[in-house]
Order: C-alpha cells, then sequence, then structure tokens
C-alpha cells in the first residue's frame, strides 16, 4: 500500500497572485534592488554589512526597495 503525497500548495501560494509574484522578483533580484545596496565591481553589497533575506526583518537598516522597483 503506496502512501500518497499531498497535492496542496504550499501556504504562501493562497494569496493575491499580483502580491505573490511581486515577492518571488524581489526575492530573485535579492540586494540589486535595495536602496541600501553599494556596488562594487558589479555585485550590489549591502552597506550595513546584513544578508538577504534575514535583513528583511530589520526595519530599521533592513531591506529597503529603491523607487525604481517600486519602494
Amino acid at each position: 500500500m503506496a502512501r500518497q503525497s499531498s497535492q496542496a500548495l504550499p501556504g504562501y501560494a493562497y494569496g493575491d497572485p499580483a502580491r505573490i509574484v511581486e515577492a518571488q522578483e524581489i526575492r530573485a533580484k535579492g540586494c540589486s534592488v535595495c536602496a541600501r545596496a553599494v556596488f562594487i565591481l558589479g555585485l550590489p553589497m549591502c552597506s550595513n554589512n546584513l544578508k538577504f533575506p534575514a535583513c528583511r526583518q530589520d526595519r530599521k537598516n533592513g531591506h529597503k526597495l529603491t523607487p525604481e522597483a517600486g519602494g
């Protein structure tokens, strides 16, 4: 008797599709869309020495979108 796996979607998939797609795009671009990013040799580096996505939890010094990215 084989055990069947769940066909349910992950919890984050039950919501507004536009917000889900926006969150996935921001996660894919990471630090490159952050207003606090400093570009060194073409690579985005955090000026506050934080790591993405953990920096999103810091409200004061964490991830902040640039105006071009919708922030």
